[in-house]
């Protein structure tokens, strides 16, 4: 299920996933730094011997630091861990740049690492991760995932989050062509989720006007469809996107009845047409699940993402999407 965050106080929490078998199968510890209310110290993670080397860990660091709501995330480990750490977007700082850390925070490594070294242990790490600032007017997409989409290589919803793709594509870290877009990932796992995504989407439209993107021929209820003419709207948007198998997406939007209240929007009648080829249409598939019966341009989930932005005006970032897709 998706990760519980049982907070002891306002400053520290507990995360912890749960497989409906066997219980508890991976836990984090957040502990907000009273140095600095901006900073969090990870201060343990376990994931299961049998669980492991399945993306648990990832999952879990990404939507616990999340929900803590905080803009640094560090922590302290053996750089035997850098690899399980860079994955989640933590950064392992080398001593000599430490100088440009908050005075507090190299203090308490360096004391750490004391401790470490006269237990022989090795060398310690400093890993942080840092949510880059954005203005609370800028687009928002939330890729509402199926758990099986973590691992489909042909995904492309990662094309969507600036650090995956310079990740991938190290060539182009520095090349200047970063999306003007908040992103987030919830991973939905079964009906279990459904409350959780409720106080999510609750949480968010607080502050913002929240779509859920559909097609027409499947979406159900009396909710209003719309086009994807740009919005001059007071508060900034929010876009859900189901990012699954067209059969995955009906059944996450089946048993999470907080989507069935949200507006939708459809995209897909002046967009591009799509240019990801998956698999040959040789049962009628594309027609089948179109939005319109004269058309059988199906978007992937990049494709999608990047017809959010163009709705939203920042063609740029949309035509960056395009571009990353090409090269995937």
């Amino acid at each position: 299920s998706l990760p519980k965050g049982d907070h002891i106080c306002d400053d520290d929490a507990v995360y912890v996933l749960r497989s409906q078998r066997e219980g508890i199968v991976a836990a984090l510890r957040l502990t907000r730094s009273k140095n600095d209310e901006n900073y969090s110290f990870l201060r343990s993670l376990c994931v299961a011997r049998e669980y492991r080397r399945q993306g648990l860990a990832d999952r879990l660091l990404e939507e616990s630091i999340q929900d803590f709501d905080v803009q640094h995330c560090y922590c302290f480990a053996s750089p035997n861990l850098g690899g399980l750490y860079q994955q989640s977007g933590f950064l392992n700082i080398p001593k000599e740049e430490m100088t440009t850390l908050p005075n507090w925070l190299t203090m308490s490594y360096k004391s750490m690492d004391a401790r470490w070294t006269s237990k022989r242990l090795g060398p310690l790490g400093l890993f942080i991760k840092s949510n880059p600032l954005v203005s609370d007017n800028t687009t928002q997409i939330i890729l509402l995932q199926h758990l099986s989409e973590m691992t489909k290589k042909t995904a492309t919803g990662w094309l969507l989050d600036d650090y995956m793709y310079s990740k991938r594509f190290p060539c182009t870290a520095n090349d200047g062509c970063h999306l003007n877009l908040q992103l987030q990932r919830w991973i939905w796992t079964g009906r279990e989720d459904a409350s959780k995504i409720e106080e999510k989407i609750n949480e968010v439209a607080k502050n913002r006007k929240v779509h859920l993107l559909w097609t027409d021929s499947i979406g159900e209820g009396p909710i209003s469809t719309d086009s994807n003419k740009p919005h001059s709207q007071p508060h900034p948007e929010t876009y859900i996107i189901l990012d699954g198998t067209w059969q995955q997406a009906k059944q996450i939007f089946r048993k999470t009845p907080a989507l069935w209240k949200l507006r939708r929007v459809s995209l897909q009648s002046n967009v591009p047409p799509s240019k990801y080829v998956l698999r040959g249409d040789y049962s009628g598939w594309k027609e089948r699940f179109s939005n319109d019966v004269n058309s059988k341009n199906l978007l992937c989930t990049a494709e999608v993402g990047a017809a959010v932005l163009d709705r939203c005006g920042d063609d740029c970032s949309g035509d960056t999407i395009r571009t990353r897709l090409q090269n995937f």
